[in-house]
């Protein structure tokens, strides 16, 4: 049996063994996010480690518009560490938007900027928690 305090306890491969590295949903709110019609937003995470990773789904029933530095969501835990990484992409048309900022200070995950489109977007990435 493995003692609690063993640091296998905390690692991913027993945490995959025990089924405790599944994906987790949250609630996903914009803030400065340009909306025309009523979009649906899907967000998931797991803790891999101290390490979170999060999947963001946008789809716009109309369009949706973001501003760099200004539109943000906030992340699904709180954020430590100096910093993290995160990506946008168009799923309509299989390209790369850009590379948002995810901000440690506020647990804050900043989008690129994206024109009034209505395509669906995914917004991916990491951070220390």
């Amino acid at each position: 049996m493995i003692d609690p305090g063993d640091f296998r306890v905390e690692s991913f491969a027993y945490k995959d063994l025990l089924g405790q590295d599944k994906w987790e949903s949250f609630t996903v709110t914009f803030t400065s996010l340009t909306v025309v019609g009523t979009p649906t937003y899907v967000g998931r995470f797991r803790r891999v480690g101290k390490k979170i990773e999060f999947q963001v789904s946008a789809v716009a029933s109309t369009s949706i518009a973001s501003t760099a530095g200004t539109t943000y969501f906030m992340l699904p835990t709180t954020a430590m560490g100096i910093a993290g990484e995160a990506t946008m992409t168009n799923r309509t048309t299989n390209v790369a938007v850009g590379v948002g900022v995810v901000d440690v200070t506020n647990s804050r995950c900043y989008p690129p900027a994206q024109v009034a489109s209505g395509n669906s977007f995914n917004i991916s990435g990491w951070y220390e928690a």
